[in-house]
Formats: C-alpha cells, sequence, structure tokens
C-alpha cells in the first residue's frame, strides 16, 4: 500500500489521553510559577530522591512520609529500580497477575527474576492461589499487581481480595507492589481502599505517576518506600542519574499547589468514560457476541477476548490497516492470550472509535 492510499490511524495501542485532553494552559502557568519562586530548586541537581515539595505533595495525598517517597522518571523507572534493588546478581522469585503490564514482565526478567503468574478473574488476581503457593513454601521475593482498572485487564481488585493479599504479604514476609497510575481515573462505583492504607507492617510498596493523571510528558512517577528499601533505592537513584528531573517535578508540584490536579482528574474522568461507552457500543455493533469483555469503570483499557482467533496475527493485520492494537500474548510470560487484543481508549476520540472498531471488526 502507498504512503498515499495509506488509511488515517486510529490508534488502540498507547495507553495515553489524548492532546485534547492535556492541560496545557494550566502547566505553563506552572512552568512559570516553578521557575519564579523557585528557580534554584527547580533547575539544580537537587536530592536523587526527587523534588521535595512535591515528595510532601505525595506524602499527604496517599500516605507515609515525605522521608519514604521516591520520585522517578515515570513509575516504570521506579520498577527498573526496585527490581534492580531486589535480583540484580541473586536472583529471587516475582509474581505477576495473568495477564499484566507487558514492560513489567520484560523488567522484572531483565535483572535477573524468576518470574511466574496467578491468573485474573473478573474481580482481579486469584488470591487463594498466592495464598496456596505460599502455606507450600513457594514465595515470592515480590509480588505485582495493578490494583485498579488493571493494566491490560481493565477488572479492579475486590475488597475482600485486597485485605487477604496484604494479609499475606505481613504474613509471609513478601514485598507487594501496589502500581496505581489509573485509580484515580474511576468513573463508576466507590473507590476501594489502597493497599497502601490496609498495611500495617511496611510490605506495601505503593507507586503511582502523573504521566497519566497530568500528562505523559511530564515524564513524573512516584513511589512510596518501606523505609529499609528506602535508602537502597535511593542510591540507586543517585547513580543512575545524580538527580531527576527536578524542572518537570517543580512544574508539577505547581500545578498541584494551585489546586489544578482535581479539576484536571474530573475532565480526564468524564472524558475517559465517553470514550469507555463509545468503544463497547462499537464492540457490540461490529463483534457483538463474537468478542467477551468485562467493562471497566475506570482507567485506559478494555482487554477483548476473541475466541478461536488467532489475535497475534490479526495484531499484524490491524497495524497494517492503520489501528494498532496490543496482542494479548505480550501480556503473559508464556506465551498465552493469543485469543486476546487490549484496546487503549484513552487516545481516541469519541467520533474516531466506531470507525476504529468497524475496520478491526473487517480483519476477522
Amino acid at each position: 500500500m502507498s504512503a498515499q492510499s495509506a488509511p488515517r490511524t486510529i490508534s488502540f495501542a498507547r495507553g495515553v489521553p489524548s492532546a485534547d485532553l492535556l492541560p496545557v494552559e494550566e502547566l505553563r502557568t506552572a512552568a512559570v510559577k516553578a521557575l519564579t519562586d523557585d528557580p534554584a530548586g527547580a533547575l539544580a541537581y537537587g536530592d536523587a530522591a526527587g523534588y521535595r515539595p512535591l515528595r510532601e505533595w505525595v506524602a499527604a495525598r496517599y500516605g507515609g512520609s515525605a522521608d519514604r517517597v521516591l520520585l522517578t522518571n515515570g513509575s516504570l523507572q521506579g520498577l527498573a529500580f526496585l527490581a534492580e534493588a531486589l535480583f540484580a546478581g541473586s536472583g529471587g522469585k516475582a509474581l505477576v497477575e495473568a495477564p499484566t503490564y507487558d514492560r513489567a514482565i520484560l523488567i522484572l526478567k531483565r535483572f535477573g527474576a524468576t518470574v511466574s503468574a496467578v491468573r485474573l478473574e473478573t474481580d482481579g488476581v486469584d488470591v487463594d492461589a498466592i495464598g496456596r503457593r505460599c502455606a507450600s513454601g513457594d514465595v515470592p521475593g515480590l509480588v505485582y499487581v495493578i490494583p485498579n482498572y488493571q493494566n491490560p485487564g481493565g477488572v479492579t481488585l475486590a475488597r475482600a481480595k485486597r485485605e487477604q493479599l496484604v494479609a499475606l504479604a505481613n504474613e509471609h514476609g513478601f514485598l507487594l507492589l501496589e502500581d496505581d497510575p489509573y485509580g484515580e481515573l474511576g468513573f463508576e462505583g466507590v473507590p476501594e481502599p489502597r493497599l497502601l492504607s490496609l498495611d500495617p507492617g511496611q510490605q506495601v510498596i505503593f507507586a503511582t505517576s502523573f504521566t497519566k493523571t497530568v500528562a505523559p510528558g511530564v515524564r513524573t512517577g512516584a513511589m512510596i518506600l518501606p523505609e529499609r528499601l528506602f535508602g537502597k533505592i535511593r542510591k540507586l537513584a543517585l547513580d543512575t542519574y545524580i538527580g531527576p528531573n527536578h524542572l518537570a517535578e517543580a512544574t508539577v508540584f505547581a500545578y498541584c499547589a494551585a489546586g489544578e490536579y482535581e479539576p484536571g482528574l474530573e475532565r480526564m474522568r468524564a472524558a475517559l468514560r465517553q470514550r469507555r461507552d463509545a468503544l463497547v457500543a462499537a464492540v457490540e455493533r461490529h463483534l457483538g457476541s463474537r468478542a467477551g469483555y468485562v467493562t471497566p469503570s475506570g482507567g485506559y483499557f478494555l482487554w477483548l477476548h476473541l475466541p478461536g482467533v488467532d489475535c497475534d496475527v490479526i495484531a499484524e493485520r490491524a497495524e497494517a490497516a492503520g489501528v494498532p492494537v496490543v496482542k494479548g500474548s505480550s501480556c503473559f510470560i508464556d506465551g498465552g492470550g493469543r485469543e486476546a487484543i487490549r484496546l487503549a481508549y484513552s487516545a481516541c476520540r469519541p467520533g474516531d472509535i466506531d470507525e476504529g472498531i468497524a475496520r478491526l471488526a473487517s480483519l476477522l
């Protein structure tokens, strides 16, 4: 197909907000304020743990103390530091959901973890299966979960499972990474408590990212770490880049301190709900009974199950048809998921979604 006749791209592949959802003017004002109020802090190397005022804001909002907060280049870098601290040179076991975020699998394996998986159910990870593993002596060093509007599954971990999982972590001594970049992007139902808030023993590591709630380009994530791990991971950050991007972090802080964070979330939630609804309607219209899914109540993603379809092949065809998707098999450690694809509705304007799903359906 020539470049002239190539179809207009409607991407369901990237979990990012589209440009019309970005708070451009608010961030412009925040950047000016950061450089006006604290130019030395915004432009210096600063503390390897990140810009102190934003660390204090994160601690006040999510729990813990600022002395346990580490800011990173998006939450994925926080996972990389944690994996390096736990597994590099020594190995160990990590347990993930099946399916899970594909880059989490790659990072854990890169730093030497032996990664295994537990099935994701419609109300979150199968916690009973984790309990059985631990009872048999197969205790992981780290359990990695995305409890809210999971990537890629779109499901949310039930309250009882949250309590049970935190109790298991404290009973058996494994670390529990609560990766929660989407938790504040719910548009239905009552939010469940954070695992961090249920943890009496600092076994939970909480991670979030302003790249999902403010803008991808700010590249600012946060981790709330157990006291016993903070110094080691801060040292890894120091040895990696001396200091993180204090200008971006100071800008995010100015944005939040000006009271823009909550209004921004409200705009994002409303837009995401509209896009979710458009996607569900399009799937029903063009795929009908051929497709299975759980309707997400927040976040960015819908996990589409297409029984009898090789979705690795469909993903290749979709790329050529200008409707890129994420193949399900990339979200499993063992090549499973070949009958599924992940659809990100966050970057698609509602008017494009029906056309995109119609093109995808034509490939089946």
